[in-house]
């Protein structure tokens, strides 16, 4: 099955599968920023979409039971916690010709939102990479898809896709929340806890407002920038 004729379940329990026998053996794979402490340069502006506090909440007491036992993984702020809208393009060391366009960006992204409805994204369960943890988000209806198609279409319209990320088509709503800077302590135990966590159910957040931000790689509150904001239901103006 080609993975864009997946279901949004399907797609999440296919990485499952995969990552859980890896973790538990302690395949994984590790990121050299993280594992180095280096500090990244990497930029990009970013679409997103926040949980309500209510799930940021659920999601911490998960990284809180994580962290009891491998404290040294790289866990996710509150702040950082996000569904990726579209990423305008992808960070880069190499980003000052396309940071340099920011009111241009900042124009096709309200424009391509423009009429949107909020909208609802359920997070229930987790998945995994050999390189990750998420948390599973379930949209309500396909308002998220049919923004993310205008969102393209307007940057390609306006010259702006250039740093569109090629390799995939981003089609779910998931967000990360651990990344992998060095061996697990104790692979099976951790994997075991991932396991207990699989379908529990992190609640349901209302979308009402998008954020443009400018990220490096992980997200990482000190490098994290608000740049505008997008709220959703609005109409366009008749002037």
């Amino acid at each position: 099955m080609n993975s864009s004729d997946e279901s949004l379940p399907e797609r999440y329990n296919r990485l499952w599968n995969s990552a859980l026998p890896a973790i538990r053996r302690g395949a994984i794979e590790i990121d050299a920023t993280l594992a180095n402490r280096i500090s990244d340069r990497r930029r990009g502006f970013r679409l997103i979409a926040q949980p309500s506090l209510e799930t940021q909440q659920r999601v911490l007491k998960f990284l809180d039971a994580l962290k009891a036992i491998d404290p040294e993984q790289y866990y996710y702020a509150p702040d950082s916690l996000h569904v990726t809208v579209l990423s305008l393009f992808t960070a880069t060391e190499a980003h000052e010709r396309f940071s340099q366009q920011q009111k241009e960006y900042k124009a096709a992204v309200g424009s391509a939102v423009m009429g949107t409805p909020s909208f609802e994204i359920q997070f229930n369960g987790i998945t995994a990479s050999s390189g990750a943890v998420m948390i599973q988000g379930f949209p309500r209806g396909d308002t998220l898809d049919r923004l993310r198609e205008r969102l393209r279409e307007t940057l390609q319209s306006r010259s702006l896709a250039e740093g569109l990320d090629t390799r995939y088509r981003l089609v779910t709503a998931h967000m990360t929340v651990v990344r992998f800077r060095q061996p697990l302590q104790d692979s099976s135990r951790f994997a075991e806890k991932l396991k207990e966590f699989r379908g529990i159910e992190f609640g349901s957040s209302d979308i009402e407002v998008l954020r443009l931000v400018e990220n490096d790689w992980y997200m990482s509150p000190q490098n994290l920038k608000f740049l505008s904001d997008y709220p959703l239901n609005q109409e366009p103006s008749e002037n």
